[in-house]
């Protein structure tokens, strides 16, 4: 791996960006079902219904092998799509991102090791895609508050697992 960052960590960031409105989009992570024609990393869907994905790289090779996909992100439901990447492989991508697209690139943003999310303004992040009709805008909603409550069972699982192993720290003190 080019980070040490999670995914986690990343998606955390990318919401916590000034690149996007975290008080006015939804910001889905990994939506593999119900919506698009292939996964995606992370959605974001502004207020007024149109969907930016973000395809998070964490190495030069989980870069490199997003191109295998027969997908290639697209679909009429992306407005917008962004490549994020360790900065650390910045020139590697834009290289082979000018090689590959004749140097009409998708759009890539970056981060450090310590959460910071970047736009160098490299590329174009629009893919042509249409407003999301409502029933579609619902889905993502939806989507995201089954996130939600994945997230909150999983917190409080970590918590009761704590707590029991606090309880056996004391017993053998």
């Amino acid at each position: 791996m080019d980070t040490k960052l999670t995914i986690d960590e990343i998606e955390l960031a990318i919401v916590n960006s000034n690149l996007f409105n975290k008080r006015t989009d939804i910001f889905v992570p990994n939506v593999s079902w119900g919506l698009l024609n292939h996964e995606a990393d992370l959605v974001i869907m502004t207020k007024s219904g149109y969907l930016t994905e973000i395809e998070i790289k964490r190495s030069w090779e989980d870069f490199k092998a997003d191109f295998d996909k027969v997908h290639g992100h697209h679909d009429d439901k992306i407005f917008k799509l962004y490549f994020c990447v360790p900065i650390s492989i910045l020139e590697k991508v834009v290289s082979f991102l000018k090689e590959k697209f004749d140097n009409a690139i998708p759009a890539v943003i970056t981060y450090d090791e310590h959460g910071n999310i970047k736009d160098p303004n490299i590329g174009y992040p629009g893919r042509g895609g249409r407003k999301l009709f409502l029933e579609e805008q619902l889905t993502i909603a939806r989507l995201g508050c089954m996130r939600v409550w994945n997230l909150k069972k999983k917190l409080v699982d970590v918590y009761h697992e704590n707590k029991q192993h606090k309880g056996v720290e004391t017993k053998i003190n």
